[in-house]
């Protein structure tokens, strides 16, 4: 399909946007994986971290001119875990969201096994606390959600999902969401923090685009604990915060002047009826 943009898109909503570069480091995502990493590896992902915040989130804010709305939500979850949900649309969403959003916790975000399991990219990731999801070791995944609810509960640290499931650059909507990221905060009773990515755009002289980014940081969301089971608290919590999600975004590319044409002509059409 052709999206608003002109941008081509998978039919499928969860599809990947564009193939995967496959990895070459020989890891298993078994029973016997440290998804929450040892000791020796948390030291070092420290002072990566460390420098990353240092040195990256500059670089970031001055190539993307990072905006950042609603500090005050993350505020309130102070010294508590908790799940973030991140909507996956740039390549460097996550990592400027936990460095450049977050940079006075320590965030532990998902990614896929295939991510981890490339040389540069997978340390990479891995230092600055990734955790491949096993898709394909049930072991794997038992060991995965024992080795989250311990960061949720034990460590009180936030662990971040894109519920989308696949990266789509640049794309102006949102998807369906996977329950993966909710069914973690019912069954670890920890509150859900939503977290919007959306673009403002400038035009170079080559004709191309440069985008930069905007993070809008919602009020955080609790299950319903008077449903009648788990599973009605995870589809009713994935339901509310996809409403969230669609009307912020809407809103945004409504009211602000983005650099889209689309919201030229609607703001037209509105003047129109208005008058």
């Amino acid at each position: 399909m052709i999206d608003k943009d002109g941008i081509e898109r998978p039919d499928d909503l969860h599809a990947h946007n564009r193939k995967l570069v496959k990895g070459k480091r020989k890891l298993k995502f078994d029973e016997n994986y440290h998804f929450y990493p040892r000791l020796p590896f948390r030291l070092w992902a420290g002072f990566f971290r460390t420098f990353a915040v240092c040195v990256f989130n500059p670089v970031a804010y001055l190539k993307y001119h990072i905006e950042i709305i609603g500090h005050e939500n993350k505020k309130k979850l102070r010294g508590q875990g908790y799940v973030i949900t991140c909507s996956h649309v740039h390549v460097l969403d996550d990592v400027c969201c936990c460095s450049n959003v977050f940079p006075e916790r320590m965030i532990y975000y998902t990614t896929l096994e295939n991510n981890i399991r490339r040389r540069f990219t997978g340390f990479f990731l891995r230092s600055l606390c990734g955790m491949p999801i096993p898709a394909s070791s049930l072991s794997g995944m038992k060991k995965f959600n024992e080795d989250v609810s311990y960061i949720l509960k034990k460590k009180k640290k936030p662990v971040m999902f894109n519920p989308e499931g696949s990266l789509w650059p640049y794309y102006r909507e949102i998807r369906p969401f996977k329950k993966g990221a909710f069914s973690t905060a019912v069954k670890n009773a920890v509150p859900v923090l939503p977290i919007l990515v959306t673009f403002r755009r400038k035009k170079k002289r080559n004709g191309k685009f440069k985008y930069y980014l905007n993070y809008t940081i919602g009020e955080p969301l609790y299950a319903n604990k008077t449903l009648e089971n788990e599973k009605a608290e995870i589809n009713e919590l994935l339901s509310r915060t996809q409403e969230w999600y669609v009307k912020t975004n809407k809103e945004w590319y409504e009211n602000n002047d983005c650099g889209f044409d689309d919201e030229k002509e609607e703001k037209k059409v509105e003047e129109k009826e208005e008058a």
